[in-house]
């Protein structure tokens, strides 16, 4: 499967999911979040997948939700803002716990910054492995 965002190669019986926007540091928009579900989704039902590598493009691995979104998210009617904050927060949940359950051995590979939820995602796997430029920030 290859996408815009999303890139995943199955090279060996290893799954190789990387974040494909390096110019943002691979921050997650709701977009990329969807195609990172269906590589999860997709690698998990897969038996000829025997791991999975979660990795980044670029200097950084994730540099968490990208928040440039939220400017437009915010003009929506006031009790539409809440609503759909809560409904992107449980995508969020999910793709984690996908990470955190995959009932295959899960490594991230950690190529620069990890912060908010790229450090989610990083430390829901099974394995880190983590370069000299690798960092992790979260709140």
């Amino acid at each position: 499967m290859t996408a815009s965002t999303i890139h995943l190669a199955v090279e060996s019986g290893i799954g190789i999911i990387t974040l494909n926007r390096p110019e943002k540091r691979n921050a997650i928009t709701d977009d990329m979040r969807s195609e990172l579900i269906e590589a999860l989704e997709s690698t998990s039902r897969d038996r000829a997948v025997r791991a999975v590598i979660l990795t980044g493009n670029g200097k950084g691995f994730c540099a968490g939700g990208d928040v440039s979104g939220m400017a437009e998210r915010m003009e929506a009617p006031a009790g539409d803002v809440a609503f759909n904050g809560w409904s992107r927060q449980q995508r969020v949940h999910h793709t984690v716990n996908l990470l955190y359950t995959m009932p295959k051995p899960t490594i991230a590979a950690v190529n620069g910054a990890a912060a908010g939820l790229g450090a989610d995602m990083a430390l829901s796997c099974d394995f880190v492995v983590a370069s000299d430029e690798a960092s992790f920030a979260w709140s």
